[in-house]
Order: C-alpha cells, then sequence, then structure tokens
C-alpha cells in the first residue's frame, strides 16, 4: 500500500470546483491537478517532511467541504469561530489571572476530558504532534506528589542546596507566601490538579520539543481560563522535580528524557476577580511601518 493510500486522501468530483486552495495549502505539496483536472494525492516516501504533514489543512480549506483525508469527513468538522469571537479572545487574554488560591475539590471529568480534546488541535513545529500530556485530575494523588517533593525541597533548602533559578533569598520569599497568597504551599499553590507538557528531547530537535511545550502550555492555560477554571504556570515546580525530587517525578511517569520546563496548577478558584488590569506594554511593543515613522533630518526610525 503507497503512502498516499494510507493518509486516505479522497475528493468528492461531484462537489469540487477544482479551486486549488487545497494544493496551494499543503505544507507537504503532495497533492496537485491529475489528469481528470480533480486534485489528488501523489505518493510520497513518509509522513512528515518527506510527504504528508497530516495536518489536514487540505479538509479544512475546502469551501465546498468536498475533500476526506484519514478518514475524516469535513461534515464533522467544528465550523470557524464568528467574527465577534476576537472581542471574546481579547477578554480572555487581559482578564486572566494566574490563581494561587484553589477550592479543595476535584474537577468536573468531563470539562476536564472536552478541554484535552481541544488539545489535539495545538500546533507544533512541523506538525510532528509529538508533544504528550501527563494530567493528574485526581486531587489526592496531587497531594501525594506535593508531599513527595515538598519535603525533598524543604530538606534541601536546610542545605542551602536550590533549583538553578532559585537562591535563599528567593525561597524565604516563596516560604513568606505560604501564609496568604499561595495557602501553605509554595510548590504547587494548593492546585487540584496538574497537566504538564512533555516531549522527548531529541538532540537535533531539543529547542523544537521546549516551544511545542510551551505553545501546548499556554493554550491549555487559556482553554482552562475559558471555561472559568484558575490556573497557575509553575517553571519553579518543575525544576524541583526535575533537579531535587526525582522520587516524586517519577510519581508522574513521565519519562526522564523528557523536557519538562513548566507545569500548570487547575483547579475551581477560591478567589474570583471582578475585573481585568490594565496594563501597557507600548513601550515595549516595536512595530515597523509606514504609519509609525519618525523621521530626523535624513534619519528615518521605524521604532518609537
Amino acid at each position: 500500500m503507497g503512502m498516499e493510500q494510507k493518509a486516505k486522501f479522497i475528493v468528492d468530483k461531484s462537489r469540487c470546483t477544482r479551486c486549488g486552495k487545497c494544493i496551494n495549502t499543503c505544507s507537504g505539496m503532495v497533492i496537485e491537478f491529475g489528469q481528470d483536472g480533480y486534485p489528488y494525492m501523489k505518493d510520497f516516501e513518509r509522513f512528515g517532511w518527506r510527504g504528508c504533514w497530516r495536518c489536514q489543512h487540505c479538509l479544512a480549506v475546502c469551501p465546498q467541504g468536498a475533500i476526506s483525508v484519514f478518514g475524516k469527513r469535513p461534515e464533522d468538522s467544528m465550523p470557524l469561530p464568528p467574527s465577534e469571537m476576537g472581542q471574546y479572545m481579547e477578554q480572555l487574554v487581559t482578564s486572566r489571572r494566574s490563581c494561587r488560591r484553589f477550592l479543595c475539590r476535584n474537577v468536573d471529568p468531563l470539562l476536564i476530558t472536552r478541554i484535552l480534546s481541544a488539545m489535539a488541535a495545538a500546533p507544533t513545529g512541523g506538525n510532528a504532534q509529538s508533544v504528550e500530556y501527563t494530567v493528574i485530575d485526581d486531587k489526592d494523588r496531587v497531594q501525594a506528589i506535593r508531599q513527595a517533593a515538598y519535603a525533598a525541597m524543604d530538606a534541601k533548602a536546610r542545605q542551602h542546596i536550590y533549583t538553578h533559578s532559585f537562591s535563599e533569598f528567593y525561597y524565604s520569599k516563596m516560604k513568606e507566601s505560604e501564609k496568604t497568597v499561595r495557602k501553605g504551599d509554595l510548590l504547587f499553590c494548593g492546585a487540584p490538579h496538574l497537566f504538564i507538557a512533555h516531549e522527548r528531547c531529541a538532540e537535533k530537535w531539543a529547542e523544537d520539543s521546549k516551544a511545542n511545550c510551551g505553545i501546548a502550555t499556554a493554550y491549555f492555560e487559556l482553554l482552562c481560563n475559558a471555561h472559568g477554571l484558575g490556573t497557575t504556570i509553575m517553571s519553579y515546580s518543575a525544576e524541583v522535580l526535575n533537579e531535587l525530587a526525582p522520587q516524586a517525578r517519577e510519581m508522574l511517569n513521565i519519562p526522564r528524557d523528557h523536557y519538562t520546563g513548566m507545569i500548570v496548577g487547575f483547579g475551581y478558584p477560591e478567589i474570583p476577580y471582578a475585573r481585568g488590569v490594565q496594563k501597557d506594554r507600548s513601550a515595549k511593543t516595536h512595530r515597523y511601518s509606514e504609519s509609525n515613522r519618525k523621521t530626523s533630518g535624513n534619519r528615518t526610525s521605524g521604532r518609537e
């Protein structure tokens, strides 16, 4: 069986208008017009850079819904969001906050499943889709991991040993925060659930792995907030598990050769926020466009 047959690329010729959009959006460049004038997928060596990227762009772009691929039918895809979704996204991004106090109860498993289902569409470099997600969705299991990691962290701190990004000063400030904002838990902030995006960190694609995990973390965090959950992105906690508490990391069942740079704690927030904040990053936003050029003599600056 040829690789193109494994992709199960099917064109409904009764719908296809031969517009060529599927050809012009094919990242693997394996779709072209056949002798009959309709698009087809030519054979290729293997999935990835030497063939089909499995991105399903051909299915998504066809205005007539004439293309099926990998057994996926266009009528089963979700429609594109309405134009007003942009306003909702702006509100989501500007109003989400880091949550460091959670209710001590599990999130509805169906809601977690729904969020993880949407996470299947999170982008990855080369559409490799090699990022894995580990979710601890039981608060008692999280508590067991926390106890093991916290004990190791505290024991090291008494010996003045900290993670690579911390020092005695930062650790003492985090300990102080347990009295108020972190609710007795500087490590996981009392979060009942944990989400970790991780990927095998092969030397050639190491930077891609880090970027993929970062993107997945951001997508998951925004999806949680969109559903009313509180989240906190924790890099220090990942450092503790990686550097000070290997026995706690083993409880996550994440392979040692997988990159784990961030952990998301999530759950129902204990303290809801009433409004967003007012941040201005215009001084650190650099737009190189005709409208914001400043001219001084013969010198033109494209940055304000």
